[in-house]
């Protein structure tokens, strides 16, 4: 049980180093989004959004790797007699010849793309649109060969280092923006070479931070292992289904909008898009605190101590966003209206349902991560890459018989249901995963939550006048935060989890003892 408890307060040191991570990023990032917005206009911000989404959903085998980097290092590690250097080289010679796959899938389908169906408001930024997708294609490649000392990294649980190489990015990035503020120039392509800017700093410091601490495992070596080789990229093509799966929600949505309705309102979704990243950022990260030690447990044969924290996971994950996304939406107009000068068209509906379906998607957070520790993921991201695939044409077909924007979004709401449903038989019939047990200690309890707030927004949508001042939304968002939070707490949580945080502030305790004295005397 002591080491049981010593992996939970290092899981739980490092989700409290990510979610401050988190909250710095976000707050960078929603200044960045504003002055963004504020120097190029919503037309160049769309067509930025646009540009970019093309160039991420080439990369789909990036996010793919990312994801089998981490996993195999985490297994190799956990596994007696590993070696973790002939996984690092393996997986970064699989990384350079993704990126020289990427240039050139880049320089022919996406240069086609561009020529032939981008939609453009005005023809003359062309030229800015190619520069945007060359220097975009540089900064993808180079994210590419950085992940297997991100990963790295990762594995070893040094999550307060790449917190602080994440967090001193993200602050050379809003000082460059600062700058875009009075740029006289062309502020489009200025703005692409500073997230090219940050990529490369990323590298350069992960790469450091390796070769300072790991110099043995990062030693260059070929390994002529043709086996792991074949196994780590037959497992990233499976993975990068499932990466295709969520790019193609976001990006290849932000294509067919483009197609039907033009750039202005690209921005619109891209905004959406930006509140979304900031509210699943600490989804993600409180999976990826976790991953470690729910691979190396899977691979050291202790299966219930995994299984364990993916329930766990699960329910955190799900409470978590619930405070997010209910917090977002109870005054999200005066949110956005304070956040942006000038709101794009269709952003609030856009935004709203995104969150919603954001929402929906975090109950998913513990599953994935153990479907990854397995190795067998061959018909999850089968299903899941088909069913989210056949949205798009789905979504086409609506637009032609003139469905608003916003339906793409109900769309993808209904494929992450459908998809729910199917992985957890998957699950059961492949895994031998008992569904109730998950059912009833990782989802039975946020649902609760869930509803309760859903009847706490209706309550507060009928007492709160809609038009307030800054001074009430931020009231009406702080007493939102209160009764979702408590809530969380209270129905969210079994009692032995209760009682732990109730362990961690020591005056209560010495209180009542205190009063216990005191009677007793």
């Amino acid at each position: 049980m002591s080491e049981y408890r010593q992996e939970n307060m290092r899981i739980a040191r490092n989700t409290l180093i990510v979610y401050v991570r988190m909250m710095l990023v976000i707050v960078i990032g929603i200044l960045c989004t504003r002055f963004v917005l504020q120097a190029l206009g919503a037309s160049d911000y769309g067509l930025y959004g646009v540009v970019g989404g093309l160039i991420a959903l080439l990369g789909v085998l990036n996010t793919a790797m990312n994801t089998t980097t981490r996993r195999y290092i985490n297994y190799e590690m956990g596994r007696p007699g590993g070696d973790p250097n002939r996984i690092f080289n393996i997986c970064l010679v699989i990384h350079i010849g993704l990126a020289a796959l990427i240039l050139v899938l880049a320089e022919t389908i996406g240069l086609f793309y561009i020529y032939h169906w981008l939609k453009l408001d005005d023809p003359s930024k062309l030229p800015d649109a190619l520069f945007v997708f060359q220097v975009s294609t540089l900064s993808a490649c180079i994210s590419i060969i950085n992940l297997p000392y991100q990963g790295l990294l990762e594995a070893h649980e040094r999550f307060a280092q790449t917190a602080a190489v994440d967090i001193a990015a993200n602050l050379l990035r809003l000082g460059a923006v600062i700058f875009l503020l009075s740029y006289r120039g062309n502020a489009l392509r200025l703005y692409a070479l500073i997230m090219a800017g940050m990529a490369l700093f990323s590298m350069l410091a992960f790469h450091l931070l390796c070769r300072r601490q790991w110099p043995e495992v990062i030693r260059w070596k070929f390994f002529r292992d043709r086996a792991t080789y074949r196994d780590i990229i037959v497992f990233n093509n499976y993975t990068a289904l499932s990466a295709g799966a969520y790019i193609a929600r976001t990006q290849g949505s932000t294509l067919l909008v483009n197609f039907f309705f033009g750039t202005v309102v690209n921005a619109g979704l891209s905004v959406a898009y930006q509140v979304e990243n900031f509210s699943v950022m600490g989804v993600g990260r409180l999976g990826n605190a976790a991953a470690p030690q729910v691979t190396q447990n899977y691979s050291g044969e202790n299966r219930e101590r995994s299984l364990d924290l993916v329930y766990k996971i699960s329910r955190y994950s799900a409470l978590l966003m619930t405070v997010i996304v209910f917090c977002a939406l109870v005054e999200l107009p005066a949110v956005l209206h304070l956040w942006l000068p000038d709101v794009p068209e269709g952003a609030l509906l856009f935004t709203q349902w995104t969150l919603v379906s954001a929402l929906i998607r975090s109950f998913a957070g513990g599953t994935q991560t153990l479907e990854q520790a397995t190795g067998r993921i061959k018909w999850f991201q089968i299903t899941n890459s088909t069913l989210s695939l056949a949205c798009l044409p789905v979504g086409f077909v609506l637009f032609r018989l003139g469905a608003p924007a916003v339906t793409i979004i109900w769309v993808y709401i209904a494929y992450t249901v459908i998809y729910r449903v199917v992985e957890l038989w998957l699950l059961h019939r492949l895994l031998s995963f008992e569904v109730g047990r998950f059912l009833r200690k990782a989802y039975l309890r946020p649902v609760i939550v869930v509803a309760l707030m859903v009847v706490w927004m209706l309550l507060y949508r009928l007492v709160v006048p809609a038009t307030l001042s800054v001074w009430g939304s931020l009231a009406g968002i702080a007493a939102t935060f209160l009764a979702v939070g408590l809530l969380a707490f209270f129905v969210g949580c079994f009692p032995w989890e209760r009682e732990a945080v109730m362990r961690l502030f020591p005056c209560r305790k010495e209180v009542k003892n205190r009063r216990k004295v005191g009677f007793d005397s």
